[in-house]
């Protein structure tokens, strides 16, 4: 567990990193999300090997469940840390350009996902206990923003198609974020299956920005 912890923390700093290393333009620190991606991998395949070892014995129960939990999560946290590097390299793409009005939706993004993946992290921990409810609840406010962000930047590109380049560069980013919920969402999953023996697939893939079917979940 203390390897998914550590993976966990290092995700949770990259979704950080990066948005602020757009926000601020910040090369930098885009660079350091990059090449922190190399630990995180490298993190992956440790936990890989653990569980591996594991389920070679005879696990039963909530043992059995942490085990497969935990290899499934891993899974979902690498690709948050990828996601978190397309990120920064947007940063590295957009970093002499200037600020787009999205910019503030794509930082509450970040800043909902990062709530949403302390608390599915802290209940896995025993931490905290409760329900994962807000996480779903969080996901589908992320979804909205990046519907937000997806029309709002049609509109500039139509109002100013010489910064088109600039903002599509923001909608990736965005839809980044966008994934991250997901992969957070199916993280939950994940721990409320090591907690309950149930496995529940709560998350709504977005591969378009929300329109009416939002209003439909539950």
């Amino acid at each position: 567990m203390a390897d998914t912890l550590k993976i966990a923390g290092l995700v949770g700093q990259s979704i950080e990193d990066s948005v602020r290393s757009l926000a601020d333009r910040d090369i930098d620190l885009a660079g350091k999300v990059i090449d922190r991606d190399a630990e995180i991998d490298r993190l992956k395949l440790d936990i890989d090997r653990e569980c591996i070892d594991a389920l070679a014995g005879k696990l039963e129960g909530r043992d059995l469940r942490v085990v497969l939990g935990t290899y499934r999560m891993i899974v979902d946290l690498e690709h948050i840390g990828d996601y978190s590097v397309s990120v920064s390299r947007v940063t590295l793409a957009v970093a002499n350009k200037p600020v787009s009005g999205t910019s503030l939706e794509i930082m509450k993004m970040a800043e909902i996902a990062g709530r949403m993946l302390k608390k599915c992290i802290d209940l896995y921990s025993g931490k905290t206990s409760g329900n994962l409810r807000t996480v779903y609840e969080n996901d589908l406010g992320i979804d909205r923003l990046y519907g937000s962000v997806f029309y709002n930047s049609l509109g500039e590109i139509v109002h100013e198609p010489e910064r088109s380049t600039n903002i599509i560069y923001l909608i990736m980013a965005a839809r980044a974020l966008e994934r991250i919920g997901d992969h957070i969402t199916e993280i939950a999953e994940r721990v409320e299956y090591i907690e309950t023996g149930q496995l529940k697939e709560r998350s709504v893939p977005m591969h378009v920005p929300y329109g009416e079917r939002d209003k439909g979940w539950e």
